[in-house]
């Protein structure tokens, strides 16, 4: 973020009336955005001859690796409290050989960014969490590395200190507000104190450190956003801070988890978001992949249904190669099911559905094409892929029935 737009982002962001104007025409601008978004990709209408090739993991790809499913809040937003009251989720966490593996495997085709966080849980809840950052950072090469946390957890052995001095490129605090009664009401635990002590502390350390780290503050918040900005744990722990590498938002609108959240379950100011045009065309968050604790792979982090075992899950990492798995047929089924309108129960109702269009293709290309320049200049050699091969005409037959 440069001066310019940092200084517009925190005029909008520390200014009561402002900040409120913003966000109260955010919700149905986004909404008429997605009806547009929606009409731009059906009318690009991207083949799945034009899509076969980027199908399958690579350096370009998304990839988060989740440590653990087990979070210490109940928000009101979120199906974990659900997914475990139902017996559905089954909680662990990854042992560090197998985070190891999972590096490597990424760093040997030209990954160099990794995501810590699960669909559901809260890093900080990893006992080996730091081990994890150093051997990602220190000894793999991760540029960037970065996950998200409710911040309830940063104070407990100056966790907030060692994750800055481990070099992780960002932290976003996912939070609601800075009122105790709202915050509770709406992460459903009695942790104010605790995150907005080590929210401080992170922040205070971070700057003290030269600003390393950058840093997002998620409001999800059912209060109003000048009440959060004129609120006095605001102003004194974190409005400070606020610079070109930390910033805060707030929430327009609220996913509703596949239909599992319901207008009932949300509260205040907070709403959710409409129902999405159906599009046969596929999700553009096909396309990033998540390693559950034991191994498992899914495509799509965003979301799940009832539990991270659904259909969704394309493989594990302990039975083939992440790169198998992404080229496998049951991965190429779930992408190519959309054209014929077939979705995954996870995907049905789901508010996140964003379908690819051509700009997205071409910066998937573009992406390509600089990543493999870059891999030239450094003298790595390129593996290339055939794709008018027998295997990739059956591969491409899309079923209607």
């Amino acid at each position: 973020m440069n001066r310019l737009s940092s200084l517009i982002y925190h005029s909008v962001h520390t200014n009561g009336w402002l900040a409120d104007a913003v966000y109260s025409t955010a919700y149905p601008f986004r909404h008429a955005w997605r009806r547009i978004r929606n009409w731009k990709a059906r009318s690009d209408n991207i083949t799945a001859e034009e899509l076969y090739q980027y199908r399958h993991l690579g350096a370009i790809a998304c990839m988060a690796i989740g440590v653990t499913n087990i979070c210490n809040a109940r928000c009101v937003f979120c199906a974990y409290p659900r997914a475990m009251d139902s017996k559905d989720l089954k909680g662990g966490v990854m042992p560090l050989p197998l985070f190891k593996k999972i590096v490597d495997e990424w760093v040997s085709v030209g990954g160099n960014q990794i995501d810590l966080t699960h669909t559901v849980g809260d890093p900080l809840i990893d006992p080996g969490l730091l081990d994890k950052i150093k051997y990602a950072i220190q000894e793999a090469g991760i540029k960037r590395l970065s996950f998200t946390t409710n911040g309830i957890l940063l104070n407990r052995n100056d966790t907030y200190r060692r994750l800055i001095d481990a070099g992780v490129t960002a932290i976003y605090i996912s939070t609601s507000g800075t009122d105790k009664e709202s915050y509770e009401k709406v992460y459903g635990v009695k942790h104010y104190e605790d995150m907005l002590s080590g929210v401080h502390n992170l922040l205070e350390y971070n700057r003290s450190k030269g600003e390393p780290t950058s840093i997002a503050i998620r409001f999800r918040n059912a209060q109003k956003p000048s009440e959060i900005i004129r609120s006095q744990d605001f102003i004194r722990a974190i409005k400070p801070y606020f610079s070109t590498k930390v910033r805060c938002n707030f929430t327009a609108d609220f996913d509703n988890w596949g239909g599992m959240i319901k207008k009932e379950d949300v509260f205040g100011n907070m709403k959710l978001r409409h129902a999405p045009e159906r599009v046969d065309l596929p999700c553009r968050f096909l396309f990033s992949f998540i390693v559950r604790y034991d191994g498992s792979v899914r495509l799509c982090g965003c979301r799940f249904n009832r539990s991270d075992m659904d259909d969704m899950v394309v493989g594990n990492i302990q039975e083939h190669s992440l790169i198998e798995i992404s080229k496998n047929s049951k991965s190429w089924e779930i992408i190519k099911g959309f054209y014929a309108g077939r979705r995954p129960d996870t995907c049905l109702g789901c508010s996140l559905y964003n379908p690819i269009n051509r700009l997205w293709l071409r910066n998937q290309q573009q992406s390509i094409r600089d990543h493999a320049n870059n891999q030239a200049a450094l003298g790595i050699k390129q593996s290339g892929e055939a794709v008018t091969t027998p295997q990739w005409q059956h591969d491409l037959a899309v079923k209607t029935d």
